[in-house]
């Protein structure tokens, strides 16, 4: 080896080894910043994609709440209506969505609903677990009372709504309850694993309070690419 390159070789050295923490923090920083620039996603080769670009839910990310009904095909049973709209903000949706992801899943194996429609109707249904429901009973899909339940539950305003002990407990209650209505046999054979025609197919089922829930679905699921979840 030339006694240059050598002198060379050995200067840089010396001189990684003086700086060698610097040299690493600054790799660090620049690999943090990266990755804060990477868009949301569940993986890197989704099945399913719309063709359509995604849509941003609202300007400032907020999910609207109200409207007059929720889950009127349970007897007795109405809607626990939201004083006013929580603003969601970008880190609590991601951090709802993450959270929440792998559960959506384990139902869809169980019961057909694909995982990204569960996970978007839990997110509205619960304002990203910001509503009263969640905070008083762990209720993510704002179910009332009636029907056949028979547990522990708990008032939100004046309405009655069902409680649960756990998250999942709310999951697993709500895939049941879905599951025992005439139409969802029917609407699982045709849809499928479709997200589009499972929105359409719920789009009158008074499942959500939510005004325009469908649009909504659709929305949130191309937002937060929610149908990779769906790639089995």
């Amino acid at each position: 080896m030339p006694i240059l390159l050598k002198t060379n070789l050995l200067r840089i050295w010396n001189l990684f080894k003086t700086n060698w923490f610097s040299t690493a923090l600054i790799v660090l920083l620049l690999l943090a910043v990266g990755r804060n620039h990477l868009p949301f996603h569940w993986n890197r080769n989704p099945a399913n994609q719309p063709k359509s670009a995604p849509e941003k839910l609202t300007d400032n990310g907020a999910v609207a709440t109200g409207g007059q009904s929720l889950f009127g095909l349970l007897p007795g049973s109405s809607a626990p209506k939201a004083a006013s709209a929580p603003t969601i903000d970008e880190a609590t949706t991601i951090a709802f969505l993450r959270r929440f992801g792998k559960t959506a899943a384990g139902e869809n194996k169980k019961f057909g609903v694909p995982a990204s429609v569960l996970l978007a109707l839990a997110y509205i249904n619960s304002s990203a677990g910001q509503r009263e429901t969640v905070v008083k009973a762990n209720n993510y899909f704002a179910l009332p009372c009636g029907g056949n339940w028979d547990g522990p539950t708990q008032t939100v305003g004046d309405v009655c709504v069902r409680q649960y002990n756990t998250p999942w407990e709310s999951f697993r209650d709500f895939s049941i309850t879905l599951a025992g209505q005439e139409w969802y046999g029917a609407a699982r054979q045709s849809a499928g694993s479709d997200w589009q025609q499972w929105v359409k197919a719920l789009a009158d089922k008074n499942i959500s309070d939510v005004p325009n829930f469908n649009a909504e679905l659709s929305r949130i699921i191309q937002a937060y690419r929610l149908f990779e979840l769906d790639v089995p």
